[in-house]
């Protein structure tokens, strides 16, 4: 199995997993990168090391409990991450979590030349890396997001198609991703609205 097979099996899994009884009222489905979590590799905080995916949602009907009695903006109780529903697939990437995700992005990592041992004198160099260890697994949640789509699972799943937000909580990636992971009649006027603001 490759690293791509592998993404885009647990983006099936997490979305097979949503609740049967919420299904109606689910408006979006959430897809946050993680990038920062403690490495298992270097025993510190290394930013680019272990990322991630989780996979969520949040509905309408935590939309309107968000609202009520409120003078949030409404755009920003529907679109940012931090008001929707944290319950969340289990992480698939490079985790504790996910044994098999973590040897397959090594792998791949390793034989793209994208992996470095940290060097003090080499600042610089490694921002470049790092860079470039974000943007590849950016690139496997947003195959995985367009994977939802194109094999109609999205559909089948929900009864209806709905947009794949995409979020970093450190990095600002929002709305590029989010609009390359969604066929673009899918991407909300009011999520680019609230974007843009």
């Amino acid at each position: 199995m490759t690293l791509q097979q592998h993404m885009r099996r647990a983006a099936e899994d997490a979305l097979r997993s949503f609740p049967e009884a919420l299904l109606p009222d689910i408006y979006v489905i959430s897809l946050r990168i993680s990038h920062g979590e403690f490495s298992t590799v270097h025993e510190l905080w290394d930013y680019p090391y272990d990322p991630y995916m989780a996979i969520g949602y949040n509905t309408e009907s935590n939309v309107r409990q968000n609202l009520e009695g409120s003078s949030a903006d409404p755009l920003e109780v529907r679109w940012n991450y931090a008001c929707m529903l944290l319950e969340e697939s289990g992480p698939a990437g490079h985790h504790p979590a996910d044994p098999e995700g973590t040897a397959l992005y090594l792998d791949e990592v390793k034989r793209l030349g994208l992996w470095y041992e940290p060097d003090e004198d080499a600042e610089a160099e490694q921002d470049e890396q790092d860079e470039r260890l974000c943007a590849h697994f950016d690139d496997l949640c947003i195959d995985a997001a367009r994977h939802l789509h194109s094999t109609g699972l999205v559909q089948k799943v929900l009864g209806r198609e709905v947009p794949i937000i995409l979020f970093d909580m450190f990095r600002v990636i929002e709305p590029g991703a989010t609009q390359a992971a969604n066929p673009p009649r899918l991407v909300p006027a009011g999520y680019l609205t609230f974007q843009q603001g």
